[in-house]
């Protein structure tokens, strides 16, 4: 009874590397054209029928049963015409470079064996094989069926006694190859409705994705639009006095200055590729930003401490980081309402560059930080989140990362990675 563990090793080697297909390939198959997914399966039988071949019963001297047609089965099939032929070329070499007396024999059923499947495949359609897998056992058993008419008398020759035994590996190999062949159909069919739900799955998350940032950019431009029309229609009146006038104008002005900024941060989420690098020193990006913020923190109470290294050189848009450090030290001086000092230190460790930002406010919790930089995520009570989200995808443009350490009630610290330049390797 050794032959039903090498039936059941055979089983497995066949049976595996189709298992292993979604797990190494599913990702790539919506990146690549049609023809490399078929050469790519041709590849996998060619592997199955190898192993198989390699771990085969033998009940004669050169006479090897194994489940190689399983894998030419698949590839008519599945792959098309010349994939199979590929196959069909592995498996008679193989077989020719492991010698014995069956060896013609072998390529005589191979070639028998090939023309049954492919009149199989002028009959049923692969897509009607999915949908019954049963029908794939009996093309199993003819092809057990045709192994076993073709080879049995030339094993005869052989000097192979018949026995009981001799029949009862048959009846076992038969059973087992039938078997094998509907679970690899029920594993290529799952295969393609898990391919299904996937892409459905992606459709749906983009869809609702893109109906998200469209009403979230309705709703944030709304908002300006709405308190700039109230201030115009305040502006007719007769009676208004000069002065007031003017304050109205101004809010307007302002109100439309911040529908402008939330358009910039869409558009630098859609489009965050930057166009012009150059080689920049960090630390006067830094001062430029705080100088933006002075007044800002002032109002706040916050005190701004700078520790910045020389020379920090990086490779950058100055618009773009700017932007950057200007948001993540608004967030951290907005994180301390009574107060406190926003730390900023600069420094080259290791041949990149290392900004801190450093506050004394709320902070956050670990679920928080993690979803830090998500569509439409903020921890304030008011924005879109989309400012991180922009901030994220700038700094990652340029080779760079962001990581965040935060504990509630003690504050937050942003730390921003650059590459380090010199002058004289810029280009």
């Amino acid at each position: 009874m050794d032959f039903v563990t090498q039936l059941l090793l055979n089983m497995l080697l066949v049976v595996t590397p189709v298992m292993m297909y979604p797990l190494f390939w599913i990702d790539r198959l919506q990146h690549i054209d049609d023809t490399g997914n078929r050469w790519a399966a041709a590849a996998l039988a060619a592997l199955s029928a190898v192993l198989s071949m390699t771990y085969p019963v033998q009940l004669a001297d050169g006479f090897q049963y194994d489940m190689r047609f399983i894998a030419l089965t698949a590839c008519f099939m599945y792959t098309g015409t010349l994939p199979t032929l590929a196959v069909f070329a592995v498996v008679v070499l193989y077989r020719f470079m492991e010698g014995g007396a069956g060896a013609y024999v072998s390529l005589a059923i191979t070639a028998v064996v090939f023309l049954f499947l492919w009149a199989v495949k002028r009959k049923i359609h692969p897509s009607a094989l999915l949908q019954k897998p049963l029908v794939a056992g009996w093309i199993g058993l003819a092809v057990v069926a045709i192994t076993a008419v073709l080879s049995i008398p030339f094993a005869g020759l052989g000097r192979m006694v018949y026995s009981p035994e001799i029949a009862l590996f048959f009846v076992a190999y038969a059973l087992t190859y039938m078997g094998t062949s509907v679970i690899i159909v029920c594993i290529v069919r799952q295969i393609r409705i898990n391919l299904d739900l996937r892409k459905q799955i992606q459709q749906r998350d983009k869809m609702n994705l893109l109906s998200e940032l469209a009403a979230s950019f309705a709703h944030e431009i709304r908002n300006p639009m709405t308190v700039a029309r109230g201030f115009v229609q305040m502006m007719k009146q007769r009676e208004l006095t000069e002065e007031k006038r003017q304050v109205y104008n101004q809010m307007v002005l302002d109100e439309l200055d911040r529908a402008q900024s939330i358009i910039n941060d869409y558009l630098s989420f859609a489009r965050p590729q930057m166009e012009a690098l150059e080689l920049l020193d960090a630390k006067q990006l830094v001062l430029r930003a705080l100088e933006q913020l002075d007044t800002f923190a002032q109002l706040r109470n916050v005190r701004i401490e700078v520790d910045l290294q020389d020379k920090l050189m990086i490779s950058a848009n100055a618009d773009k980081l700017t932007q950057c450090i200007v948001h993540l030290c608004r967030n951290g001086i907005e994180s301390m309402p009574g107060g406190g000092i926003l730390r900023i230190i600069g420094s080259v460790q290791s041949s990149r560059v290392s900004i801190d930002i450093i506050d004394q406010g709320i902070g956050m919790t670990e679920d928080e930080v993690g979803r830090l930089g998500t569509p439409y995520y903020t921890t304030r009570g008011k924005g879109t989140g989309l400012g991180m989200m922009v901030t994220y995808r700038v700094i990652q443009n340029i080779q760079g990362r962001i990581d965040v350490t935060s504990e509630q009630g003690k504050g937050t610290c942003f730390t921003i990675t650059l590459p380090s330049l010199q002058p004289s390797s810029y280009h």
